[in-house]
């Protein structure tokens, strides 16, 4: 079974949904994403875990743009020493590889970081010079994958800047949401026929 997450009702994917996905709607955040994933493991064989959704667009990251992160990390964590190891062999902020899965369905993804967090980010919360996107789900999602070995693929859609000006407020974007449903719903399909086989949980950095 492939386990698709998203976060809020307006984030499921349209369209006819394959037998093979499992729809999990987890709720906002860290703590909520892993821990309804987590239940649904205790019942069901999750061989591969996509987390899709909306996020924000970071670094020149436009409106709209599909996200197809080839690393995430989590950006709230502090610990007021990079020296100090979060433990299990991981180090600080816990960066993660993805696997870079090529899809017909997603032609010119962003690919970069993807940085998550509890909190909302703007123009006044400096959290990565780098990263190409935010969200609240994909780092903790990602690790409970790479600790279950279960084969972990994010896509996401841009719905704000989080870090500037923006052509349409969230709500327009929900709005325009609702009609012609999220961009990654086709994405969704590919993936769970083309399965876990042949993704390659990535070598990480020690």
């Amino acid at each position: 079974m492939i386990a698709v997450t998203y976060a809020m009702p307006e984030e499921k994917p349209r369209g006819e949904i394959p037998d093979n996905v499992l729809l999990i709607q987890t709720g906002i955040g860290k703590v909520l994403a892993v821990s309804q994933v987590a239940a649904h493991l205790r019942d069901t064989p999750i061989e591969m875990i996509v987390s899709v959704g909306f996020c924000g667009g970071l670094n020149g990251t436009p409106q709209g743009a599909l996200v197809q992160a080839d690393t995430t990390e989590q950006w709230d964590l502090y610990l007021n020493d990079l020296d100090i190891p979060l433990g299990h062999g991981y180090a600080m902020h816990c960066p993660l590889k993805l696997p870079e899965i090529p899809l017909a369905s997603v032609p010119s993804p962003v690919r970069g970081t993807l940085i998550s967090g509890d909190r909302f980010v703007d123009r006044t919360v400096h959290v990565s010079p780098h990263a190409v996107a935010v969200d609240m789900e994909t780092a903790a999602l990602a690790l409970l994958a790479r600790e279950l070995s279960i084969p972990f693929v994010t896509v996401r859609e841009v719905s704000d800047i989080a870090d500037g000006p923006q052509e349409k407020t969230h709500q327009m974007f929900l709005e325009y949401i609702q009609e012609k449903g999220p961009a990654y719903s086709d994405a969704v399909r590919e993936l769970a026929a083309r399965g876990p086989e042949g993704i390659a949980l990535p070598e990480q950095s020690p």
